[in-house]
């Protein structure tokens, strides 16, 4: 039986995709000059990895107290306490970031998100929040919007980053040394900006205050953590390859300007966006499980062959063929892991399979180190995070093949068996 969502489920869909435009918008621009300017700042190579790698672990930590937050707040005062927290860190990077402990304060905050990758626990919330406004056989269209909004924002966001960074905007008073990019500014900005639209949610997303009560349920537990499991793999290999990293590559080995590196940017997160339009048809024809893993495998391929291109012009078209095809998996992998677990789940299953994106975390100072090294190191993490996104795509497969959503297990008579 289809689940009839409750509330104002049309407009709380509408408020979430505006939010993620919005913080997709400063993500992307964001991965463009985070890097960069944390090396202007007077930062090595090895220190932007562990930087980055601690924003990363932040907001997966983060992700994974949110659940537990709002059983004891609200979701909606979840949702304004994370976005205080991603305009906090903005305004600190961009005040001080030449002084590493208020750029750890702001790292730490769990809002700084420079990359396609949305490890932060509003991404988190909002997952669980558009599950909760659609039913089952909308849903995946529901996810494939959500992204694509997504991606167009970072997409738009890159564009705008090398041209916002130039803008002639002092430093505050009494400021440190280091590059303060008006970028930065914006960035804090956007987070209070998605305040209100937050608390336009209607009641029904707004879960009350409960109480202390267990995480997940005895049935979603072992789906859950094998999910997060496997989605922890996958974001090793991702925090290699995060975009501020493949950045900060691409102006150590090519040295194009900031302008063109925005430009390609743009055109990869384009690229992801319009393929997520064919996520919704192959996942129907097809199955989620099927589309997560038949188009994430090849572009796994990509990213290995990324490593020996021997000129930006090809390395940049690698990557931005990469795109099309890396992405289907985001929303078919949202919309399967809210479908498989009951709905009181909901919220904690985004939680901890975000928060299984702290992989990621680990990712950078290894792509970091490889980058210091230089010389046959440098193009290294793409060949790494290839063989294992890899290993990641051929274990999802054998291990959830079996298990099927609502949607796709009605015509075999039920809901498949959980994995062992």
């Amino acid at each position: 039986m289809t689940e009839r969502p409750t509330g104002s489920p049309r407009r709380d869909r509408v408020l979430v995709w505006v939010t993620r435009t919005t913080r997709g918008f400063g993500a992307g621009a964001l991965s463009i000059v985070l890097a960069l300017d944390l090396a202007r700042s007077g930062y090595t190579p090895f220190a932007v990895g562990i930087l980055l790698g601690l924003a990363l672990g932040a907001g997966a930590g983060w992700s994974l107290l949110a659940p537990r937050l709002e059983r004891q707040w609200s979701r909606r005062a979840t949702f304004v306490v994370s976005a205080g927290a991603l305009a906090m860190g903005g305004f600190l990077l961009w005040a001080a970031p030449g002084e590493p402990v208020a750029v750890l304060v702001a790292l730490l905050l769990g809002g700084i998100v420079a990359g396609t990758a949305d490890v932060s626990p509003l991404g988190a919330l909002e997952q669980a929040t558009l599950a909760d406004a659609t039913s089952e056989t909308d849903r995946t269209s529901s996810y494939v919007v959500y992204n694509l909004l997504g991606y167009a924002g970072g997409a738009v966001g890159a564009l705008v980053a090398g041209p916002l960074s130039a803008v002639a905007f002092g430093p505050p008073p009494g400021a440190l040394v280091g590059f303060h990019d008006p970028t930065l500014f914006v960035y804090g900005l956007l987070g209070l900006g998605l305040v209100p639209a937050y608390l336009a949610l209607s009641r029904p997303p707004d879960r009350v205050a409960t109480g202390p009560a267990a995480p997940l349920s005895p049935q979603a537990r072992p789906i859950v953590h094998a999910l997060s499991t496997l989605f922890a793999v996958d974001a090793f290999g991702g925090g290699l390859i995060v975009n501020s990293l493949v950045v900060y590559y691409f102006a150590v080995r090519y040295a194009p300007p900031v302008a063109v590196l925005g430009a390609l940017f743009f055109a990869s997160n384009l690229a992801a966006a319009a393929s997520l339009v064919l996520a919704l048809p192959l996942a129907r024809r097809f199955g989620l499980v099927n589309t997560m893993v038949f188009t994430h495998l090849p572009s796994s391929v990509v990213l290995v062959l990324i490593a020996f291109a021997p000129s930006f012009t090809l390395a940049g078209a690698l990557w931005v063929g990469r795109a099309v095809l890396s992405q289907m998996d985001v929303p078919t992998r949202q919309s399967y892991t809210q479908a498989i677990v009951p709905p009181d789940d909901r919220a904690a299953a985004a939680g901890y399979t975000t928060a299984a994106r702290s992989g990621q975390a680990l990712g950078g100072p290894v792509a970091g180190a490889f980058l210091a090294a230089g010389g046959p190191w440098l193009a290294a993490p793409f060949a790494v995070a290839g063989s294992v996104k890899i290993g990641y795509d051929l274990a999802l497969y054998r291990r959830f093949r079996h298990l099927r959503p609502p949607e796709e297990s009605a015509g075999a008579g039920g809901r498949s068996e959980p994995p062992s």
